[in-house]
């Protein structure tokens, strides 16, 4: 009857902390849905600024969003997320199982420049078009210099700096 009684409690745990894993946000301005998490995926609709949803999963800075116009994928710093109030001083979390099980304080997303992780890495892939657009911007040393000149700059050595004083 013990072995049977353990298994039982996990399902009631699991069973009352599922609505609590999901986690409502606001959207801070009009945003694209995107079917899958990259910018190349079919628009699924347009989100107005203030629209709320459900986010349903995470992957790097995506956020798998549900909304009554649809589920999608948007950028996670599109979004902010309620602020969490201290534990028992809001309606309905003052159970043990919403304590435990309750989101964390978010922090808020910066955008800047960062490394790439493994994730990132087995999700790459290679865009031609982007290659081409990268290719577009190369250009010849004397072709650089002309375009200086007519925009007035002339150019000026720099000595390198010492690294020993």
């Amino acid at each position: 009857m013990k072995l049977l009684l353990l298994p039982c409690l996990m399902l009631v745990v699991l069973a009352a902390a599922a609505p609590a894993a999901a986690q409502q946000v606001t959207l801070e301005r009009d945003s694209p849905l995107y079917a899958e998490p990259r910018l190349e995926a079919s628009q699924v609709t347009q989100l107005k600024q203030g629209a709320t949803g459900e986010v349903v999963g995470k992957q790097g800075g995506w956020l798998n969003l549900k909304t009554p116009g649809g589920t999608g994928w948007l950028f996670s710093f599109n979004v902010s997320f309620p602020p969490q109030n201290a534990a028992g001083s809001e309606a309905g979390s003052g159970s043990a199982l919403g304590r435990v099980f309750s989101p964390r304080p978010s922090v808020t997303s910066t955008i800047g420049i960062r490394g790439l992780d493994e994730e990132d890495l087995k999700q790459a892939s290679f865009n031609a078009g982007q290659m081409k657009l990268l290719d577009d911007y190369a250009t010849s040393k004397q072709a650089a210099e002309e375009r200086a000149r007519a925009a007035g700059l002339a150019p000026v050595r720099v000595d390198y700096l010492d690294a020993k004083k």
